[in-house]
């Protein structure tokens, strides 16, 4: 009797042991699912604040896209309708242009609309939508006036308490993000050290790793496009803010000038003569600052035609260099050669880099137009101080300039993109050389591969080749050298 007493002692342990052991395995399947549930919620988490973090990011850009959008076009249509200075086709391009920020501004306010969080924030935003189309339909009625007092006084004040709403949701949003991550990084070394004791080594590893990729790649690429999409907005806001200033500065000086020639007739030839110089130099710079807003425009759209045709380069250089003369630019030009390409955007290209060299660099400005085997080489040459180096990689993108400021007079940050954009489209480049205290920009181009139109090119030392510059012109043939950068 004591032996089997004692035999179902034991066993009632060894069952007692069995079950808690059993428990406590359970208990620890149970932890280690629900700290894998966990990691996988707070990853979700994490990719929901991202987004509703990208989604606000959106609706910042968006908002101060269409404030300067409506800004610009009650600037034009005070210049259509009071100055007379700017066309109704341009104030239409305005108005369609603001009408569009709306639109998107729209879309992101519906967005918000979704979120309970959002959703006083989004009714702000709707209002403020609303004032700035009552804004812009007033600039397409001619109400200028009206236009310009609701935008001070209503649509400014909705402006800021709209950014100030959706810059505090911007916090709020980056604080989850942060602290989700933090969690999801403490569950999941605690769920990795659970399910390796329970779980096959090779699948919770497998599983962790996909999961851990997934959250990273998703992570990177939410935080790549909102960086991108910031800068794309700071670039964006300056380049509208101070395009106002840079139009209206000609503008303002063409118009002054001839409101003084109305008055006080030509009785001064020598004064008349010298301000018919400034507007014209001053519209010069407009036409030049116009063209290369709408040959931006048309390069993004992918809509810009090119005309191919054989192309004597002194031609084209001679009419883009001829009304920077006028204004007292002291400019030589030497050497010639036939490429084949579009001469509009080869006239283009050169002006841009001409007048480049006028703003930013020295008095003296060369250009030599030489060739190589393959390829025409005009060079652009100034005895300036040549670029910073902290912008020499970022040179010939869009919006970007010599010194802190964004804006500088008589540039908008176009000129040198599109220089490159063009000749690149053209199947040549556009490059910057600082070489024996002189700055370079240097344009390739392809020669005309015809050998009978070369043969019978124009000799570049005929004084017929080529427009006519003015006396301070000196045409020389120019030597065919590979050395693409010339050093005075």
């Amino acid at each position: 009797m004591e032996v089997v007493a004692g035999g179902q002692t034991a066993s009632r342990t060894r069952n007692g042991v069995v079950a808690v052991l059993a428990g406590f395995a359970v208990i620890a399947i149970l932890l280690a699912l629900a700290f894998i549930f966990s990691a996988a919620s707070n990853a979700s988490r994490v990719a929901a604040n991202a987004t509703a973090l990208h989604e606000t990011n959106a609706a910042v850009g968006s908002t101060a896209l269409s404030r300067a959008a409506i800004a610009q076009a009650v600037v034009f249509g005070i210049d259509y309708t009071i100055h007379e200075t700017a066309t109704r086709s341009a104030r239409d391009e305005a108005v369609a242009a603001a009408e569009a920020n709306l639109d998107e501004s729209e879309v992101w306010a519906e967005v918000l609309a979704q979120d309970p969080e959002t959703e006083e924030l989004a009714a702000e935003l709707s209002a403020y939508i609303a004032a700035g189309r009552s804004v812009v339909e007033a600039v397409a009625r001619g109400q200028i006036r009206e236009a310009d007092i609701e935008l001070q006084s209503v649509l400014e004040p909705q402006y800021v308490s709209v950014a100030g709403g959706l810059a505090a949701r911007q916090d709020v949003m980056a604080s989850r993000v942060n602290d989700t991550e933090r969690v999801a990084g403490l569950v999941g070394l605690v769920t990795q050290l659970l399910t390796t004791l329970l779980i096959p080594a090779a699948t919770i590893l497998i599983y962790f790793f996909i999961v851990r990729r997934q959250y990273r790649e998703e992570h990177v690429r939410m935080q790549t496009k909102l960086t991108a999409e910031r800068e794309l907005s700071v670039s964006k806001d300056d380049f509208i803010a101070g395009l106002s200033h840079e139009l209206r500065t000609p503008l303002t000086s063409i118009y002054g000038f001839s409101e003084y020639l109305l008055e006080t007739g030509l009785s001064d030839p020598v004064e008349a003569l010298e301000l018919i110089g400034l507007i014209n130099k001053d519209s010069a710079d407009l036409s030049r600052m116009v063209d290369d807003i709408l040959t931006a425009a048309r390069l993004e759209s992918d809509v810009l035609a090119f005309e191919y045709q054989a192309v004597a380069l002194y031609e084209e250089a001679a009419a883009a260099i001829a009304p920077i003369q006028r204004s007292g630019a002291d400019i030589r030009l030497e050497g010639n050669a036939l490429v084949w390409a579009d001469p509009v955007r080869t006239r283009q290209i050169i002006r841009n880099l001409v007048s480049n060299a006028i703003q930013h660099g020295g008095p003296a400005v060369e250009v030599y137009l030489e060739t190589n085997q393959r390829n025409a080489v005009v060079t652009v040459s100034d005895n300036g101080t040549g670029v910073d180096s902290s912008i020499t990689d970022r040179l010939f993108e869009r919006y970007v300039n010599d010194g802190q400021e964004s804006l500088l007079n008589g540039s908008i940050g176009l000129g040198l993109s599109i220089a490159r954009s063009l000749a690149r489209t053209m199947d040549g480049d556009v490059s910057y050389v600082r070489a024996g205290g002189w700055t370079n920009f240097v344009l390739t181009l392809p020669l005309l591969d015809t050998t009978d139109l070369w043969d019978n090119r124009p000799d570049p030392a005929d004084a017929t080749v080529g427009i006519p510059l003015s006396e301070r012109v000196a045409v020389t043939p120019a030597p065919v050298a590979e050395l693409a950068v010339f050093e005075p």
